[in-house]
């Protein structure tokens, strides 16, 4: 991995020590062949002398001869001193990520894992950006399902349709005719708020990209990541806003919170925010403070099996935070059904590769709560 002035730049920027980066670029450089090729999309360590690579929808394990204990025990240390983190005995894992190219490095110490071992996973970010046109051409939509709420009797259905807008009757039945593509973008131009639902690597960051390209060039748009990986090169009006991964433990550490982050987000006249992930304390404040007070049209990811499984995951974050905690679950899901009007589901298996097996959207049955 050759030491870029661009990534010098953004070293100083991020508040790194670029000869620190430089230390942890050189000795990654036994992993070059991998970092290069875009078919391989994770790097896997699991033990001295060779690597495992996802690529192409599957593991396939390839040997590295100097690929040794020394060497994982040495880019431990790198990666430490350029994350300013502890990495020890003590201190078992030790996560960080590159500048601008955007790979992220997690590793694992003993005695988490075996003695004289280094658990070693590097992601590579994604830097292709695939037309929405594209997914469907590859199956995304082969196998797509329509969710909705099952327990709306059909005459109570009916009459609760005639107050839908003219975008939620069009939503309605392009859904229950499977028109997912149209769907999709019709949901992104009306502003609907849409969760991309799925595993790690089923590729959520990469199906929201495609949907940012729906959204109206001349919008304002602003996105909170952790780590940047939403590019938004055909919308100039834009923030990227970055917010810290970890707890500060009582410790001062750079940077702001993901709710500190949307609340400035907030200030900075969003015609939408983009929230790359809710997995924490910021989950209430993404859905009611943002999508639910007049700037609708957000996406967000979060980890689950299934449009179902993803409201109750979001609910129950959001009844683990501060301010979620006194809420009872069943007012949190009613305002969850009331907020994400749109839930994709996504995943990956051998056979059909990545796919969306089920979208949630019944604007009725969301009706039906204000009734």
């Amino acid at each position: 991995m050759n030491f870029t002035e661009q990534e010098h730049v953004a070293a100083r920027l991020d508040g790194f020590d670029p000869e620190e980066l430089g230390a942890l670029k050189h000795r990654l450089r036994l992993l070059d062949p991998f970092m290069v090729d875009d078919d391989v999309q994770e790097i896997a360590i699991d033990e001295p002398g060779g690597a495992w690579l996802w690529k192409s929808g599957h593991w396939s394990y390839v040997e590295v001869r100097d690929l040794d204990f020394a060497y994982l025990a040495t880019l431990g240390r790198n990666l430490a001193n350029f994350t300013k983190k502890p990495f020890d005995r003590f201190n078992t894992s030790l996560s960080g990520h590159m500048p601008v190219t955007g790979e992220r490095i997690e590793m694992t110490h003993p005695p988490t894992c075996p003695e004289k071992q280094h658990y070693l996973n590097v992601r590579k970010h994604s830097v292709r950006s695939f037309p929405h046109d594209h997914l469907v051409e590859m199956g995304y939509y082969a196998h797509t399902r329509h969710e909705f709420a099952l327990t709306i009797p059909d005459d109570q259905r009916k009459r609760i349709e005639a107050g839908l807008l003219d975008e939620e009757r069009a939503l309605w039945e392009m859904a229950k005719t499977g028109n997912w593509s149209t769907f999709m973008k019709l949901a992104v131009e009306s502003k609907q708020n849409i969760v991309v639902s799925g595993a790690t690597g089923s590729g959520k960051t990469s199906y929201l990209r495609s949907c940012v390209e729906f959204v109206p060039t001349y919008e304002r748009l602003i996105t909170v990541e952790d780590t940047p990986e939403m590019p938004l090169p055909n919308h100039p009006n834009h923030n990227r806003l970055l917010y810290r991964k970890s707890d500060t433990n009582g410790e001062q550490l750079e940077g702001a919170t993901a709710k500190d982050v949307l609340h400035s987000a907030m200030r900075k006249t969003p015609d939408r925010v983009f929230m790359a992930e809710l997995r924490g304390d910021e989950a209430m404040f993404y859905l009611s403070g943002v999508l639910a007070s007049g700037h609708p049209g957000g996406m967000t990811t979060t980890h689950a099996n299934s449009p179902k499984d993803a409201f109750f995951r979001l609910a129950m974050l959001i009844k683990q935070s501060t301010t979620g905690g006194g809420i009872d679950l069943k007012d949190i899901l009613m305002l969850l059904r009331q907020t994400v009007n749109v839930v994709v589901q996504l995943t990956f298996d051998r056979t059909k590769g990545r796919h969306v097996p089920a979208i949630y959207y019944d604007p009725i049955y969301r009706l039906s709560l204000l009734d």
